[in-house]
């Protein structure tokens, strides 16, 4: 009885040891996937790692389209890179998913084409150091570089996710957390969660 109890024991701890090291791995797996496919533009593909209740808000379609809108936007020149420094938080199970919390970085550069060329200097450098106060607004003020030579506004940012899956090992969707849509966050996400944002 002794020997089937310690090797009960040794088993248990051997599988919960290997789900909890291959949460990270799968997870990291899937992120990379779905910001890949931002990248390259495939929003319909991006939209199977979304999580589904996300959709009951704001449709599909209506989605992939606000994305598509961003990233062919004539007015605007859009370029973003991977994420990095992508830092997985520990597993917590609420209900019936597990959550992990995800803080990650990424850069973006972006030129405004229609910001009115003016010849009068002072008007442009005024719409110039307005487009930066609304961005420094959003990303904060240690975050935004402008290239006078390019016209580029050079962000950093630092954002955060959640990482959601029903099994805690695979299959993750996704949620990025914008604090300006707490309202969403919360009608999506579990109480716990949303009232530390």
């Amino acid at each position: 009885m002794k020997r089937i109890l310690i090797l009960l024991l040794l088993v248990s701890k051997f599988t919960f040891g290997q789900t909890d090291e291959n949460y990270k791995e799968n997870l990291n797996k899937d992120f990379i996937e779905y910001n890949d496919l931002i990248l390259k533009q495939e929003f319909e593909k991006a939209m199977n790692f979304m999580l589904p209740k996300f959709f009951e808000i704001i449709p599909k379609n209506q989605m992939v389209l606000l994305m598509k809108q961003v990233y062919n936007n004539p007015d605007l020149e859009f370029k973003a890179d991977k994420p990095k420094d992508i830092e997985y938080g520990k597993l917590k199970k609420i209900e019936e998913n597990y959550y992990s919390k995800i803080t990650y970085s990424y850069d973006i550069k972006m030129k405004f084409n229609n910001a009115e060329e003016s010849e009068d200097e002072d008007r442009r450098k005024l719409n110039e150091n307005l487009i930066k106060l609304a961005l420094e607004k959003t990303f904060g003020s240690g975050n935004l570089k402008f290239n006078e030579k390019t016209k580029f506004y050079e962000i950093h940012s630092i954002k955060n996710a959640f990482g959601i899956s029903e099994n805690g090992t695979s299959d993750w969707k996704f949620v990025v957390v914008e604090p300006k849509q707490k309202f969403i966050l919360e009608k999506i996400l579990p109480k716990e969660l949303t009232e530390k944002l």
